[in-house]
């Protein structure tokens, strides 16, 4: 400022914000500190509602990450929630400007779509997955030795049950009988009688004579009753002379069953053992036990197929032996097919203490004559042929 302009006058303080000439100025200097104490309350009240709100909020997410985190039995792509955090500020309402934030309200609906969103995604995945296949079925294993059972129709070559004897050695195979017939005057008996009969604990057989009586029939054909093998055909002197035993295999309701048919005082033997006999079949001829007796034939029918020729071990009864007659009547006629059944050889127990070729015939006590029993037979036989012939 030069000398030569006049002093100015200092202006005085002036308060723009408040109209001119009303004492608004602040000249006290204790209103100024209350001025700045209302200014500082008034900061940490908004600052203080600002934290309260963000404590508020922070609550909140728990609740959409427990929904998040659902423990799984099977291990699926997890879906991760990771919630836009969005600052709020809060300002007076003079300074405010339009805003975007959310109320609290806002922000729990907005946490439950979520949550709903997050499940219905994980629904989606499980419904997606394949369901499991059913395990494939286990197939039964079987043994290499194993036995594998094949379903067919029985028939009578199959397997039969075995003797019901104990036995070693040799076996052969019979051809199941199909009938019995008589062993003389086939298949009848034409021309012969039964000149004496079984008695059980007595005579365990039939004695068969020609109808000419004495030695008439002496070297006639004797025939095997039934299909079978020979197990036994040699002499036996002493009283029996020659004899042969033949086993025989036949079915009937019960099963399969054994017999032995024996016959004895032979004069001649036509087979040999082992070898397989036909129904009708000629094996010998009568005889008369090296001169003995009257030419007839012994014939029995064994249950026990372990005698032999060892009668006296063994009881002499119905519990091992048939009536000869009775028997062959009620097996005249059985079902076979030809098939054919294994049976033991060596079944005679005691015979093999027998010393056969030490034994002596009794042909020097010829009787010259039957018994009065076939004597009598014989009368009989001869009237019955009359009659028929009349």
């Amino acid at each position: 400022m030069s000398a030569d302009s006049p002093a100015r006058r200092p202006y005085p303080p002036v308060n723009n914000c408040l109209p001119r000439r009303r004492g608004f100025d602040i000249t006290d200097p204790s209103m100024v500190g209350k001025v700045v104490i209302g200014a500082l309350v008034c900061s940490l009240v908004a600052i203080g509602t600002g934290s309260a709100q963000q404590v508020e909020i922070a609550r909140e997410k728990p609740v959409a990450v427990a929904i998040v985190h659902q423990p799984k039995p099977i291990v699926q792509p997890q879906v991760e929630l990771h919630p836009k955090v969005q600052t709020v500020s809060y300002t007076t309402p003079a300074t405010a400007a339009p805003s975007t934030t959310l109320s609290v309200e806002q922000m729990r609906k907005a946490g439950a779509l979520a949550a709903q969103r997050v499940r219905e995604e994980m629904h989606d995945i499980e419904e997606d997955e394949p369901p499991p296949k059913p395990a494939p079925a286990k197939k039964p294993t079987v043994a290499a030795n194993a036995v594998r059972v094949v379903e067919k129709p029985a028939r009578e070559s199959d397997t039969f049950p075995a003797p019901p004897i104990n036995f070693s050695g040799q076996t052969a195979f019979v051809r199941l009988a199909d009938g019995f017939d008589m062993p003389v005057g086939k298949p009848d008996a034409h021309g012969y009688y039964r000149a004496r009969g079984f008695r059980s604990h007595g005579h365990l057989g039939e004695d068969w004579d020609g109808v000419g009586g004495g030695d008439t029939d002496l070297g006639d054909p004797v025939y095997v009753v039934a299909d079978g093998v020979v197990v036994f055909a040699r002499d036996c002197h002493q009283g029996w002379g020659n004899v042969i035993i033949v086993r025989h295999a036949y079915r009937d309701g019960l099963g399969t069953r054994y017999v032995d048919s024996l016959y004895g005082h032979l004069d001649r033997i036509l087979v040999k053992r082992g070898q397989g006999v036909r129904r009708g079949q000629q094996i010998a001829a009568i005889g008369n036990a090296h001169g003995l007796y009257d030419a007839h034939l012994h014939l029995e029918i064994r249950k026990n197929l372990e005698i032999g020729m060892s009668r006296d071990k063994f009881a002499q009864d119905s519990s091992n032996y048939y009536d000869p007659s009775q028997f062959i009547t009620a097996h005249r006629h059985l079902q076979s097919s030809g098939a054919s059944c294994r049976v033991a050889m060596n079944t005679f127990t005691y015979d093999s203490r027998i010393p056969w070729d030490r034994l002596k015939n009794y042909s020097h006590a010829h009787t010259g004559g039957g018994t009065s029993e076939s004597a009598y037979a014989l009368k009989k036989a001869l009237a019955s042929q009359s009659s028929r012939r009349d």
